[in-house]
């Protein structure tokens, strides 16, 4: 992203280290949608933890 000139968002980095640390595990991708923001959020194959945040 920053060699495209794109500033990365809070978070991002903390994101891509919990998509490392769960490896080859199934993840669920959801999506929460408001007016002004939206949120990428990937849950454990259990649907209970948290990968990371986006």
């Amino acid at each position: 992203m920053l060699d495209t000139g794109v500033t990365p968002r809070p978070g991002l980095a903390e994101a891509v280290d919990g998509l490392k640390a769960a490896g080859a595990a199934r993840a669920h991708l959801a999506t929460i949608a408001g007016p002004q923001r939206r949120f990428n959020v990937l849950l454990a194959e259990d649907l209970i933890r948290c990968i990371a945040c986006m």
